[in-house]
């Protein structure tokens, strides 16, 4: 049997606002107040069924347990593909079925939708507070969903009833009992250790008690190579309870990845001490051959620096921004590291640096900062359905292209070259 929630964050966002309205193209629509389904290639029925989890998971979490939910769950749902299920953490999830009996009940598709949808759900509920999930391990993030998912599955039956699914089966089952059930094996995976962890928390602060956790940690200055000191002092600032403290430390080990700094300290300089002649590093051969945005990772790219006495000045991108028209009022990040994809500095960049439309060459300034013989640049925009930028490669691969985000090794990009550069410049 396989749980509908793979391929959450991170995963690969290819579908900008253009390719969105495509997607759009040709599907039926069912809308409720608060959630929407666009489907094609399954019944309306089941499109309805979706729908009313949506919308009852998404009052649930904010009546039961005080989260701050999008005004509305968007859910697309095509056929003729891997069955996966996504989301973008803000309030979109995606659906791609095989055919209509990937919907039939878990007992022959092998798939529970219903758990799915409300383990998305659980996902948006932690990261719309935390939109930095870069220290979270697997077990924080994907424990939490399957934690709240099982309750909302609970609460998504007690006020839909048995008749919900099409398929009627008892889906009482997918929730809070098969929780239970799987924390009582012997060998439990950190999937079930980090649900259980959860459970335990809640069971402290109370279901009420999570949000304002959330909303602390959001907010929190967290250092990557150490993030739980700073995780720990919000945590223990939002609730007195003593048990609180013993509870981290149990949790800390399994929920905390730590992206240790670069041993290589950042050095910078005025910009009137380096020369006036820049060289710019490519990997890229300057032609388009696709695009990409990419959620929970980035756009990473190693160079060799002319000579030892080499600092960056600026970072060219060829891409251009999708969603709402006005850019979000934040900052994605520019990223120096060393060979070993450790942080060296980090250089926060408005949003507004990219312009919506057509794709172009975006030369980001930088505090001139010497970078070592070998070094990469990396990218992170923490894109969603509705804003990021589409970054282009080339079409033939070089090997010195990445995606990942620093602290930990990165994965290599066989798709081609990112059309992403570093423009250096030697001290006069």
């Amino acid at each position: 049997m396989k749980r509908l929630n793979a391929f959450v964050v991170p995963l690969v966002l290819v579908l900008a606002a253009s390719a969105l309205a495509q997607l759009a193209a040709g599907k039926k629509t069912y809308r409720s107040d608060n959630a929407v389904v666009h489907y094609s290639g399954v019944s309306d029925d089941y499109a309805k069924a979706f729908d009313r989890i949506a919308e009852t998971a998404r009052a649930a979490a904010i009546e039961d347990f005080g989260f701050d939910m999008p005004e509305s769950i968007s859910i697309e749902i095509t056929t003729g593909g891997q069955t996966r299920l996504f989301t973008d953490g803000a309030g979109f999830l995606n659906l791609t079925i095989d055919s209509e009996k990937a919907l039939h009940k878990p007992s022959e598709s092998g798939v529970f939708n219903i758990y799915g949808v409300c383990h998305e759900i659980g996902h948006i509920a932690m990261y719309r507070p935390i939109t930095d999930q870069s220290w979270m391990t697997t077990a924080a993030a994907e424990g939490w969903a399957h934690y709240l998912g099982s309750r909302l599955v609970d609460v998504v039956y007690k006020r839909e009833g048995a008749n919900l699914w099409p398929d009627r089966y008892d889906y009482r089952s997918d929730g809070g009992a098969r929780l239970a059930r799987e924390m009582k094996s012997p060998q439990p995976s950190d999937l079930t250790k980090g649900a259980a962890l959860w459970q335990e928390f809640v069971g402290i602060v109370g279901d009420k008690g999570v949000a304002p956790v959330f909303s602390a940690w959001g907010k929190a200055a967290i250092d990557p190579g150490d993030p739980g000191a700073a995780l720990r002092k919000a945590l223990l600032a939002t609730n007195s309870d003593a048990r609180l403290g013993k509870w981290w430390n149990k949790a800390e080990p399994l929920f905390i990845e730590r992206r240790p700094k670069s041993s290589i300290a950042k050095k910078t300089v005025d910009v009137s001490e380096v020369s006036d002649k820049p060289t710019e590093l490519s990997k890229d051969d300057g032609t388009s051959a696709g695009m990409r945005s990419m959620a929970g990772t980035g756009h990473a790219v190693r160079f060799e620096a002319p000579d030892d006495n080499s600092y960056l000045t600026a970072v060219k991108i060829y891409g251009s921004r999708y969603g709402y028209p006005q850019a979000p009022a934040e900052n994605f990040h520019v990223w120096l590291c060393d060979d070993t994809f450790k942080s060296i500095a980090d250089f926060p960049q408005p949003y507004s640096s990219f312009e919506r439309g057509d794709p172009t060459w975006v030369t980001l300034s930088i505090t001139p900062t010497k970078v070592p013989r070998k070094f990469i640049i990396c990218i992170g925009f923490s894109p969603t359905q509705t804003k990021g930028v589409m970054v282009h490669h080339d079409k033939k691969a070089s090997g010195n292209s990445f995606m990942g985000l620093p602290g930990k090794p990165p994965r290599p990009f066989d798709g081609g070259d990112w059309m992403l550069r570093a423009v250096v410049s030697p001290l006069k």
